[in-house]
């Protein structure tokens, strides 16, 4: 049975890479492959030289079948020498209208949290919650990683969870951590897992 998934691609570009040239070039490769849905991209607010894909699949396999093709090679040779390293990349089961609506927000706030532990469902819906009655907070979303992940090179590969909450603006999403509700139940996130990556993107 086929279960609609998120690609989510992050790609280190070199500092003298003429990303808003380069990118525009990938997307009708990509968007032209059997079983892809939609695709939104952004640089990283936090990393100008990093840029941010979320591409909906019918499903996972199809992501498969596009590496496995002729057309792969073609996306690869358009980064080839701009990189500042290698693309990575997870798959996300997400509610696919949430995460479309949360992506044609002003701006989003991503969040992959690594070894998660018993208690964080718990915790992580907590979290969103109190964080959701923040000012300028739009909407949310979160789901399992389907891949094991780690938090860096060589360590072991765990459960892992992501989240996307969209905001009217950075400052309003910077404006929501001073409050002592969002920071507490943060630390009940964060005593449940093994590490933590947050970044905001404006996607287009």
């Amino acid at each position: 049975m086929s279960r609609i998934v998120t690609e989510i691609v992050t790609i280190p570009f070199t500092p003298e890479a003429r990303i808003d040239e380069v990118v525009p070039k990938t997307i009708p490769v990509i968007s032209a492959q059997e079983g892809c849905r939609r695709l939104k991209w952004g640089r990283w607010e936090e990393d100008p030289n990093k840029v941010q894909m979320m591409i909906n699949w019918d499903d996972i396999s199809f992501h498969q079948k596009f590496i496995e093709s002729a057309e792969y090679p073609k996306l690869l040779g358009l980064l080839e020498g701009l990189l500042s390293g290698p693309p990575s990349i997870i798959h996300v089961h997400f509610d696919e209208e949430a995460i479309n609506k949360i992506t044609d927000d002003p701006i989003v706030e991503l969040a992959t949290f690594y070894a998660v532990g018993e208690g964080f469902v718990d915790a992580v819906d907590r979290t969103l919650a109190v964080g959701s009655e923040s000012e300028g907070c739009l909407r949310y979303t979160r789901g399992d990683v389907v891949e094991e992940i780690a938090v860096s090179e060589g360590e072991a590969k765990e459960k892992g969870h992501y989240a996307a909450i969209s905001w009217t603006s950075l400052q309003a999403r910077l404006h929501a951590t001073k409050r002592d509700e969002v920071k507490e139940s943060g630390l009940g996130v964060v005593s449940k897992i093994g590490g933590y990556e947050v970044h905001h993107v404006k996607f287009q």
